[in-house]
């Protein structure tokens, strides 16, 4: 089991902007990207895919960068 400090190092967490309530969760280790929708005390999680059904996979550049929101907006 992963501990919170290893779970915040590995995951990324990028705020949807104008759109409230939709983030973008990149696991930095296998560079997969996760579509995460929350409202008031709901939420969903589920994988980015491209056209052909296999995982949206960040590119090296976008897993070094941090998010704004990384700074202020802990992933857990």
């Amino acid at each position: 089991m992963l501990t919170k400090q290893e779970i915040k190092g590995r995951f990324e967490r990028t705020t949807g902007g104008a759109f409230q309530g939709i983030d973008i969760i990149t696991d930095k280790a296998t560079g997969v990207q996760y579509l995460l929708a929350s409202k008031d005390t709901g939420c969903g999680l589920t994988p980015l895919i491209d056209a052909e059904g296999k995982p949206v996979i960040a590119a090296r550049s976008e897993m070094n960068s941090k998010a704004v929101s990384d700074q202020t907006i802990s992933p857990f």
